[in-house]
């Protein structure tokens, strides 16, 4: 389920947001760009789809939101909108190629099909090559008439600053947990297994909730602690661990390695005996937490730092089965016991 799903109640941290954003639209003060930016599940995408509906609607309702069901918004609720022209990577993972912009420009061009003029889309902006955004460049500083620029990114700060300086930025922000969670409870999404740092994300609980998550995730977890363990061959826990989804493999593993630096930090500081603790931790399992309290955290520290910055090679162009690989190998030079029990 990606984040604009039409079934999903309006999320309410949206709305003061949203308050600004209609009263733009109703006076006419939107701009050309709109940069819209937020951490991964949050719903910005959520929020530049309400921003689109709008835009194209003929008969707005009171809220400033797209009525659903005037003939421009039906047919943008069935993709087939000829106005809204969508400028994406040809390939998952891959950045948005200089050809592509040129085609996407020239498709702004044309004249609309219906008065309410014509939306270009971009997702993810941070995916556009250095000359791909410099080809957008002329674009976003003369656009044609009525015509919006919708730029989606999790990461502004990847973004050319000449592209964001032509854009009106418009940030989604996170939800307080408890919001979230009445939320996703509203909506029939389970947050038992949630914590506060992931019901700041709810639309990564939705899209879990969409996707068999939990045998991902135990399928992972043996993966790690093979890995960590040495008893299988990188090369071939890589193998698995690169294929999709890629997004949720990344969140996974970033809350998993922080986990186990935690229980290493805690291991270390009180003396917890690996021989005759069996750790209850609700954010790791069995397996994972075993292995954490032998770990020397000074050693391990610098193997979740490079985590992170895995991250952040996972939309570019480098082969993402060789940096997690590289990633894994990097485990047997890192990684030692604390102690033996």
């Amino acid at each position: 389920m990606s984040e604009s799903a039409p079934e999903l109640t309006s999320p309410p941290w949206h709305e003061p947001l949203w308050a600004h954003m209609a009263q733009a639209i109703e006076t006419d003060r939107v701009a050309h760009g709109l940069l819209v930016c937020g951490p991964p599940g949050v719903g910005k995408r959520r929020f530049a789809s309400r921003v689109v509906a709008a835009l194209l609607c003929r008969e707005r309702v009171p809220s400033g939101d797209g009525c659903g069901q005037c003939p421009t918004c039906r047919q943008r609720i069935a993709d087939t909108h000829p106005d809204i022209s969508r400028l994406v990577p040809e390939e998952r993972g891959k950045l948005i190629k200089v050809e592509q912009v040129r085609s996407f420009s020239q498709r702004l061009q044309l004249t609309p099909q219906y008065s309410t003029g014509r939306i270009g889309w971009i997702e993810p902006a941070e995916d556009l090559s250095a000359s791909a955004a410099n080809s957008l460049l002329k674009t976003l500083e003369e656009p044609p008439p009525d015509c919006h620029i919708v730029l989606v990114t999790d990461r502004v700060s990847a973004l050319m600053a000449t592209v964001r300086s032509r854009s009106q930025l418009w940030r989604v922000p996170p939800p307080d947990p408890d919001t979230a969670q009445r939320w996703l409870d509203g909506n029939g999404i389970d947050t038992s297994q949630l914590d506060a740092d992931s019901l700041r994300a709810p639309f990564a609980a939705v899209e879990r909730g969409d996707r068999d998550y939990p045998a991902l995730v135990e399928n992972w977890d043996a993966d790690l602690a093979n890995a960590i363990r040495g008893r299988e061959d990188a090369a071939n826990v890589s193998e698995r661990l690169s294929a999709p989804p890629r997004d949720l493999f990344l969140d996974w593993l970033y809350r998993r390695a922080g986990a186990m630096l935690a229980l290493a930090l805690e291991a270390a500081e009180t003396g917890m005996d690996p021989a005759e603790t069996t750790p209850e931790r609700r954010d790791l399992p069995e397996s994972l937490a075993r292995i954490a309290i032998r770990l020397d955290p000074v050693v391990f520290q610098p193997w979740c730092a490079r985590v992170a910055d895995t991250a952040r090679l996972a939309r570019t162009n480098a082969d993402w089965q060789l940096v997690v690989e590289s990633l894994f190998l990097s485990l047997k030079s890192c990684v030692k016991r604390r102690r033996t029990p």
